[in-house]
Order: structure tokens, then sequence, then C-alpha cells
């Protein structure tokens, strides 16, 4: 699906392009990072869209369920949108598809750590846990421009809106076996992490930039 979702996001820009049917190219800078994409007119109230986000790239230590970590968020995306446009201004409402690349990995950073209420010395093991947003995720939001018929020149955008989805968890770890460790206290460990991950099942997308529609 993931495969089939990038050569049709692909696809839909080369068909715009070969029929020289663009009508805005954008720029835009958010939450999510960088985006560049570009627009078609379907009517005077309804616009297609795709677009591709390179993300920032985080980094930060902390201390989570008694185990240090050192944390990376690698995020980016490419979607394929439809903006309707209700009233004569620029307000739309936006539905679509993301492909996503976001992941957050934290890998442990050794010390002492406290698995199911065990202390454990991380000095020569590893409790590695990875947070990944599905590969691909409905879109909802509301915005502002790539209006069509709008007139020619530069103009400007606003999107607010989520991608939904449950993030899922993944762990590697060597520490069964160490200092007590059994597999029940990796697993009820691990299901603390799932419990706070499950409740995330939205991530919010806020951007703005510029665009010239030909």
């Amino acid at each position: 699906m993931k495969r089939l979702f990038v050569l049709g996001v692909l696809a839909s820009g080369a068909m715009m392009v070969q029929a020289q049917a663009i009508d805005d190219v954008y720029a835009g800078i958010g939450s999510g990072g960088l985006t560049l994409g570009l627009s078609k007119s379907l009517s005077p109230a309804m616009v297609a869209r795709v677009d591709y986000t390179a993300g920032f790239n985080i980094s930060k230590n902390g201390r989570r369920e008694g185990v240090d970590y050192s944390g990376k968020l690698k995020q980016s995306s490419a979607g394929a949108y439809v903006d309707y446009f209700p009233f004569s201004n620029g307000f739309r409402l936006t539905g679509g598809l993301t492909l996503n690349n976001t992941k957050v990995q934290l890998n442990s950073r050794g010390g002492t750590a406290t698995i199911n209420g065990k202390p454990v010395n991380m000095s020569n093991q590893f409790f590695n846990v990875a947070v990944s947003q599905p590969d691909v995720t409905p879109y909802i939001g509301i915005g502002f421009g790539h209006k069509p018929a709008s007139g020619k020149g530069l103009g400007y955008h606003l999107d607010i809106g989520a991608q939904l989805g449950k993030f899922k968890t993944s762990v590697a770890t060597n520490v069964v076996g160490v200092g007590g460790i059994t597999q029940a206290d990796v697993d009820a460990e691990v299901a603390k992490v799932r419990d706070s991950v499950s409740k995330v099942k939205l991530w919010p997308v806020v951007s703005a930039g510029l665009d010239y529609r030909f």
C-alpha cells in the first residue's frame, strides 16, 4: 500500500506537469518542516493538490519509564489532497491522505534503569524503543489560500489540520536474564510505553507559506 500511494502521488504530479495543467505552486514551513507542492483547479470550488514535506530532525535526552534515553525524532511526508471552498473567499476544507515517515527512536544510555520495578545496570545492555506513525493516514483540516480563479501572481496560504492514526511501538532489548529481569518484566515495561503511545491518535499539522498562481 505504501508503494502504491507513493506511485499515485508521483503520477498525479507528473500528469499535471505533462498536461501543463499546474495552476499553482507553493512553498511553506510549519510543524512538519519545509513543504513544496503544486495544485490544479478541478472546479470553481475545488482544488487538487500534491506536496512533499521534509521534516525537522530533533534530538533530545531524557528519562522515561525508569530508563535514560537518547531520543531522536525524524519526520517527513508526502500528501495528496482535495480542497473545497464553501464560500466566496479563500477559506477551505481539506481532506486527503498522507504517506508518512515519522519516527521517534529512543535508545538507552547506560546507567541504572528500573524495569518493572527491578533495578538493572545498563552498562552493557540496551532497551531501545521505536515509536512510529502509520505509513498512510487520512488527513483532515481547514485552511486559507489556493482558491481557483483568485488571480495570477503571488499569494499566501495557511493550513491547520491533523493526520489521523494510532502510533505503533516496537522494542529491542537484551536485558532478559540480567539482574533477575524476566520476559514478563520486559513485557510489563513495554505495556506502559504502549499505553502512553496509544493515547496519541493524531499528529497535528500547522503550516503557512507563499504560493504563485499562473
